[in-house]
């Protein structure tokens, strides 16, 4: 984590706008001809019967929020190409179509790929509200005789074990749970990557350049934000200075 990260949640932080990323330039010559056919993520709606909320868009992915009321049904569910369903507060989830029941706990995660096919939804078949994220990755161009890295790209806590939750040829999805008074020890961020908080809390900051600094105010539950790249020699890391474990999913883009 960073003091100069943008840290997006169900309240915009520090004056960041959320901002809508609308391709103009590519859309114009076909706005022109009449045969515009907009981006699959600015398409229907994810869920017929719910409105979600955009946490946070940039020009490689959209993070939408939802909330399921006991006994609500979603209505039919439009999938909206390589996704990352992640579940904030789980709960009981019943297929409209199928009628079968399934138990997602907080912080469990679910792949979509691309080419999925509309279904009916579901119904939130427990006591409590179930919160999820879905995070839709935007289709990006491969450069011209780009070569495939060897290294690396797992985020790697030297004082925390993480999990492994999923891995593919988009994304790999690791999950740390920071207890209080623990620090995640001098690490590196590479490019691409985002964080999800399953349940916040108070982080504190440090690194060679700057002393250890409270953040201003504590992380909530599913806050999400794009996180800078970072290099090893800037020492840096993060700790939990609240009284409660920081349960936190990374995905980084590959």
């Amino acid at each position: 984590m960073l003091t100069s990260v943008t840290r997006i949640g169900a309240f915009t932080r520090w004056g960041f706008a959320r901002v809508r990323i609308l391709e103009w330039a590519g859309a114009l010559p076909a706005l022109l001809f009449g045969c515009y056919a907009a981006p699959l993520w600015a398409s229907d709606a994810t869920y017929a019967n719910l409105k979600g909320s955009i946490l946070l868009e940039n020009s490689r992915v959209s993070v939408e929020s939802f909330t399921i009321a006991p006994g609500q049904w979603t209505g039919r569910h439009t999938p909206r190409g390589n996704q990352l369903l992640v579940f904030v507060h789980g709960g009981v989830l019943t297929s409209k179509g199928s009628g079968r029941a399934v138990l997602w706990r907080d912080g469990r995660v679910r792949w979509h790929g691309d080419g999925a096919a509309p279904d009916e939804g579901e119904i939130n078949s427990g006591n409590a509200p179930i919160e999820l994220l879905w995070v839709t990755l935007k289709p990006v161009a491969a450069a011209a005789g780009a070569v495939t890295s060897p290294v690396d790209r797992h985020l790697d806590y030297p004082n925390i074990p993480g999990e492994d939750l999923l891995e593919n040829d988009y994304v790999i999805v690791q999950r740390f749970t920071v207890g209080p008074g623990a620090w995640e020890g001098i690490h590196a961020h590479g490019p691409n990557m985002l964080y999800i908080h399953v349940h916040g809390g108070q982080w504190a900051a440090r690194s060679h350049h700057e002393p250890e600094h409270a953040y201003p105010s504590a992380s909530a539950d599913g806050e999400v934000g794009w996180m800078t790249p970072v290099d090893i020699g800037e020492g840096h890391e993060s700790g939990n200075i609240g009284k409660t474990p920081i349960d936190l999913i990374w995905v980084t883009l590959k």
